[in-house]
């Protein structure tokens, strides 16, 4: 079925002469029309209303893939922060100086196992604490040897850590009282061993030490410059006389009760260990407490920092898209500038004009967004397999896009629509 122009004239024939009224078509045809027409004029031109739609795709495909790349990226560091443990506070030996010479932090042997004790016992907000030591000692079995990081930890090791066990099982405390002989194995140490053998109840040498191996740990991966897969773990008691022959431990780490404890757990550590240190009123602390959620927040505030500059580049290109459309549909009110004449000269409103070119406009910029969704989305797949990152295309980052190239489809017709609706009839039919 047809539907006539709004300004389409003709006689109603009621009383038999030729008088000519204007027909004033309901809502939905003038809406059908301007559709209509704006389609045949895209079509008119396919070419380049599909170079204009490309900018478009380029455009919010780069934002979608910007975004995908910035979450991805916050993800995988919140995930490297969790396989270092949850609720995490360290303490750590402040710094050894000489003159005006700092040896850096852990240079000073101030930290004690009654520290950790102290902490445990008086602390509220924290539920575990694991007192800790270690270096490097040659270890082996048969003829298989290795050299790997000796970590003397407390029973709560996996648990502070998220290191747990896969085979056997973890020392006891009254194994680290009775100073116990026993070692677990990360997943890498066991492999360099024993292949695929099974490890447990294996005596291997530790230093001068024969130990007992009672329990392998599941596979981490590596943090940084520390590869907990790659050593070998024994009570901090053993550890401390047997395999190091030293009395002051490395560190101490410390489980808040919760996330939102981590704050005040912090300031009861630091109370107790610097009391523990008879450390009164001005004194330096001859320690240093690291926490877990300032290294969050730090990381997350530098990610953001990097996910909005790429995703301000990416709505750049955006607008560059947009500035296209709106250089194009100038030049097609310019072309059409006749056909605009002849229809306000037959009735057309400056509505229907504004409609038409608005639509055209409008049209592009929803093609161009849907196909530079679908081109986002599988190019963040295929960038994050092809590097190996984690990328995070969210249902939001692609409403955003979307709803973006509608927006810029509507700012940047609007100026090229509303010149076309402000042409005069007469001196548009004049225009050659």
């Amino acid at each position: 079925m047809s539907v006539p122009l709004r300004s389409t004239l003709f006689d109603t024939g009621a009383d038999g002469d030729d008088d000519d009224v204007p027909y004033d078509p309901p809502f939905w045809g003038a809406a059908y029309v301007t559709v209509i027409m704006s389609l045949r004029g895209l079509v008119a031109n396919k070419l380049r209303a599909a170079l204009t739609m490309l900018g478009v795709v380029i455009g919010v495909a780069a934002v979608i893939v910007a975004i995908a790349i910035g979450q991805g990226s916050k993800a995988a560091v919140q995930a490297s922060l969790q396989r270092l443990g949850t609720n995490v506070l360290t303490v750590r030996p402040g710094s050894q100086r000489r003159g005006n010479i700092s040896f850096g932090f852990g240079s000073r042997s101030t930290l004690k196992t009654a520290d950790a004790e102290a902490v445990l016992k008086g602390a509220p907000s924290v539920g575990k604490v694991s007192p800790e030591v270690n270096g490097n000692r040659q270890i082996k079995y048969g003829n298989k040897n290795t050299s790997v990081s000796v970590n003397g930890n407390g029973e709560y090791y996996p648990v502070i850590s998220n290191h747990p066990v896969q085979s056997g099982r973890y020392f006891t405390a009254s194994e680290i009282r009775s100073l116990a002989r026993v070692a677990v194995l990360g997943s890498s140490t066991a492999k360099e061993l024993f292949d695929r053998a099974s490890p447990l109840n294996k005596t291997i040498r530790v230093g001068d030490n024969n130990f007992v191996v009672i329990g392998v740990l599941k596979e981490k991966g590596g943090q940084g410059f520390r590869n907990p897969d790659d050593g070998v773990y024994v009570p901090y008691t053993t550890g401390l006389r047997r395999v190091f022959g030293q009395q002051n431990i490395g560190s101490i780490s410390v489980q808040a009760r919760s996330f939102t404890l981590m704050r005040k757990a912090q300031s009861e550590v630091e109370e107790i260990v610097r009391r523990q240190h008879k450390l009164t009123g001005d004194a330096a602390s001859d320690f240093i407490i690291f926490n877990q959620a300032d290294l969050s927040e730090a990381q997350n505030a530098q990610q953001d920092t990097f996910g909005s500059l790429i995703t301000y580049l990416a709505v750049v290109s955006l607008v560059v898209g947009g500035i296209g459309i709106m250089n194009i549909m100038l030049v097609s009110v310019t072309e059409r500038t006749r056909e605009i004449g002849v229809r306000k000269a037959i009735g057309a409103r400056k509505a229907d004009v504004l409609g038409q070119f608005l639509c055209e406009s409008l049209f592009l910029s929803l093609v161009g967004g849907a196909l530079g969704v679908l081109v986002g989305v599988v190019g963040s797949g295929a960038i994050g397999k092809a590097n190996g990152w984690l990328v995070v295309v969210s249902p939001t980052s692609i409403i955003l896009a979307f709803g973006v190239s509608a927006f810029v489809g509507i700012f940047f017709g609007f100026y090229p629509a509303l010149k076309a609706a402000n042409l005069r009839p007469i001196e548009a039919l004049r225009y050659e």
